[in-house]
């Protein structure tokens, strides 16, 4: 199957309506494309084959997740482990230079994607084909679901993917959709809650795309991981990932990375934190609580009753589950 295959849905009618009242930055509106109806603003259709068709190499690492899943530790930390516990070289270059984020640039507007660089650099230095030429060994972010790149599924790249519990990752999508300007959420948490739940949120579905990498988990390239176990237990984590990358560290190496990553070292990191420039978007809306479970906080018995029917309905007949 080839890009052009993809069954590409224009959202109009009253979701359209709708979506442009919560989102009125995003007037160009919103796709669903392929098999599992993803979810994307309409600039996807302008550069989603050079997505579709990105070139992989052996030696790349990738981390997939659905937004808000623990994806910028899990980047700091796997970049670390793989590259000989180099802190130097991460207190000096962003990590989003070290760790690219493939599609920023194919689905938001060249003036709005910069609002996620630091320094407001060219756009086009993030493009597509600055993630295409960077230098071997590279390591690339996306939030894009194995459907969209069906390139890493045929590679012996390495893989990683991170999920976290949905109660939390729709708690801090809300909050990062509210502050960021490129969307400008205006609904409530409940009604973000319902189009969470119904598909109708970026990068949704987010069942289809947990459950697309749970069932890749026991490829030899591949390697899936949870954040609450990440949070439970970072030693641990750390030593599995290091095994990953056929990598041994000493204790006391592993007590470092695992200081550094300690949210409230993590906050205070420019080379991970970075808010974008005339506080766009600020260092606690970028990288929030880093906790588990702040879902609890913040549901309404209503929400808890919703989402927890859904949660029951999307695990049955599935080994699929996460941590408590």
């Amino acid at each position: 199957m080839s890009f052009k295959d993809l069954k590409v849905e224009r959202v109009e009618g009253e979701l359209a309506t709708a979506l442009l009242k919560w989102y009125p930055s995003h007037k160009r509106g919103f796709i669903k494309i392929g098999q599992k109806k993803w979810f994307l603003p309409y600039r996807y259709v302008k550069n989603g084959d050079k997505i579709y068709n990105f070139e992989i190499r052996p030696d790349d690492t990738w981390i997939f997740s659905h937004p808000r899943s623990g994806t910028t530790m899990t980047q700091e930390l796997v970049w670390l482990v793989a590259n000989d516990m180099n802190f130097d070289k991460a207190q000096r270059k962003y990590l989003v230079e070290r760790f690219p984020f493939l599609e920023i640039g194919a689905i938001l507007d060249d003036h709005i994607a910069t609002e996620n660089i630091p320094g407001r650099v060219n756009t086009e230095k993030y493009s597509i084909e600055f993630v295409q030429n960077q230098p071997s060994p590279r390591f690339i972010k996306s939030h894009m679901s194995f459907e969209l790149l069906p390139t890493v599924i045929n590679s012996t790249c390495k893989i990683i993917y991170i999920a976290r519990n949905p109660r939390d990752v729709v708690v801090s999508w809300y909050n990062f959709m509210k502050m960021l300007t490129h969307f400008q959420y205006q609904g409530t948490f409940e009604q973000f809650c319902n189009d969470f739940m119904n598909n109708h949120t970026v990068w949704s579905p987010y069942w289809e795309h947990v459950k697309q990498a749970w069932a890749m988990r026991h490829r030899a390239n591949m390697m899936f991981l949870f954040y609450e176990d990440l949070i439970k237990n970072l030693p641990s984590n750390i030593r599995k990932i290091a095994a990953f990358f056929d990598k041994t560290y000493s204790d006391e190496q592993i007590a470092k990375l695992e200081e550094h990553l300690k949210i409230e070292n993590f906050r205070k990191n420019p080379m991970v934190n970075q808010p974008s420039p005339d506080n766009v978007i600020s260092p606690d809306v970028f990288i929030r609580q880093g906790t588990t479970d702040g879902w609890k906080k913040i549901f309404t018995s209503e929400i808890e009753q919703k989402f927890s029917k859904w949660v029951t309905d999307n695990l049955k007949d599935t080994d699929l589950f996460f941590p408590s």
